[in-house]
């Protein structure tokens, strides 16, 4: 496990027959195509999601990569998740997702804390690679399958093009209270 600057990056240690099962366990949920233009902005996303909730076991899974990542360097006022589990599949060359950031309040809580675990070997895609701003530049870097990313929910963070293949992600956002 890593805390750099603005984030908590862990390899996880999740074997490849574990992500087998998560994409099992993910493989009927319902995709739909987001497609989006921000209000006129460059921030663009090309992708197809669905949704878990966050009482699933997965759920309970990425809490305690969040939850671990709080307790050791962020410190925040968290409740629960904010929503429901995202699964993110990039599989068409051109797919991303640009510059954004995750802030909002949703079901009466603040986005606080974002996670993403990668469930894609980094040879099954190219291109993809996960991109946040930090207070010294930009950091850029391909996810391992099983690993897992927590940041704060301001940070600006992006996933780059797909040039070939298909990456899979889980995303949640863990909330609280407004900060004070």
């Amino acid at each position: 496990m890593t805390k750099v600057n603005e984030y908590y990056r862990n390899t996880t240690g999740i074997s490849k027959e574990v992500c087998d099962v998560l994409l099992k366990e993910v493989e009927n949920v319902r995709l739909t195509t987001a497609t989006t233009q921000f209000k006129g902005l460059s921030d663009k996303r090309i992708c197809k999601t669905g949704w878990i909730y966050g009482d699933s076991w997965i759920g309970g899974m990425l809490a305690h990569y969040v939850n671990v990542a709080n307790n050791q360097y962020f410190q925040y006022d968290l409740v629960d998740w904010a929503s429901q589990i995202q699964y993110t599949v990039y599989d068409t060359e051109g797919s991303l997702y640009s510059w954004h950031y995750d802030t909002c309040e949703t079901n009466g809580l603040v986005r606080k804390l974002s996670i993403s675990m990668c469930l894609s070997d980094p040879s099954e895609y190219e291109g993809g690679e996960f991109q946040i701003r930090i207070r010294d530049g930009i950091e850029t870097f391909k996810m391992g399958r099983g690993e897992v990313i927590v940041f704060p929910s301001d940070c600006y963070h992006k996933v780059r093009k797909i040039k070939s293949g298909t990456r899979r992600s889980l995303v949640g956002w863990m909330g609280g209270p407004r900060f004070r």
